[in-house]
């Protein structure tokens, strides 16, 4: 059986943070320093009021404008900010959406590979006949978890989210997955604080990382520097085990 994505819409928040915004609260950070670095000029962000549940709802609707959304039996959101811990922001986003009650839904707490994650389970779904017609929304709003006077990470990451559909084809669309997980680095990018294992602490005290960044253990951390030698260690791998897989090459 084969697997194709039929569309795909996005929902970007209406507040947008520029690198000239950033530079004003933080006159050793210049604009043109952020571009160079990271490529980014502007970031979405989300409202205080706003959730990843709001986003995602707002993807939802756009994308079953145009689309017969009885079609839809299977419904998949990942996202790392979860409006509750129970019940599944999946469940919720299936009844605002107005979808049937008879489909299948759940949510999947996944960072940068989620969008890949969720085609994987997408075809397998379908491939199993659990499902003819998915729809795979990922939202995310990390600037909640990110402290206001972290520099560096309010300079990577804003808010969005996006929503996908995957049908059953007559053509082969999606190919073969090459999947990897190597939790070792998990402190490396860690909400440390808001689960069960560390309750949210009230009198977290404020952390310098020495590079003018500032955090508690409520906000997000991560290590960038060790962030970055797992992707280019990682990365190359698995995309040569991949194009093997699928029977071709990087040309």
């Amino acid at each position: 059986m084969s697997v194709k994505i039929e569309r795909i819409e996005y929902y970007l928040p209406e507040t947008i943070i520029t690198n000239d915004d950033l530079e004003k609260e933080f006159p050793d950070w210049s604009s043109d320093k952020i571009e160079k670095k990271i490529g980014i000029r502007e970031r979405h962000i989300i409202k205080e009021d706003e959730t990843a549940l709001d986003l995602a709802l707002i993807a939802g609707m756009k994308i079953l404008e145009n689309y017969d959304k009885d079609k839809i039996d299977f419904l998949m959101l990942c996202t790392q900010s979860p409006d509750y811990y129970l019940p599944t922001s999946a469940c919720i986003l299936q009844d605002k959406l107005g979808l049937k009650t008879n489909i299948g839904a759940f949510d999947y707490n996944l960072g940068c590979s989620g969008f890949v994650y969720g085609l994987a389970m997408a075809k397998s779904l379908i491939n199993s006949e659990i499902a003819t017609n998915i729809l795979l929304v990922t939202s995310e709003t990390y600037t909640k978890h990110i402290h206001p006077k972290d520099k560096s990470n309010r300079t990577i990451f804003g808010d969005a989210a996006a929503a996908t559909i995957i049908e059953k084809s007559e053509t082969e669309q999606i190919g073969e997955f090459v999947l990897g997980t190597d939790g070792s680095g998990y402190k490396n990018l860690i909400v440390l604080n808001g689960g069960m294992k560390n309750r949210y602490d009230v009198n977290a005290k404020e952390i310098d990382d020495g590079s003018g960044s500032i955090r508690t253990t409520n906000n997000l951390y991560m290590n960038g520097h060790e962030i970055f030698n797992f992707t280019i260690k990682a990365v190359p791998n698995v995309v040569s085990k991949t194009l093997k897989k699928n029977n071709t090459t990087l040309e």
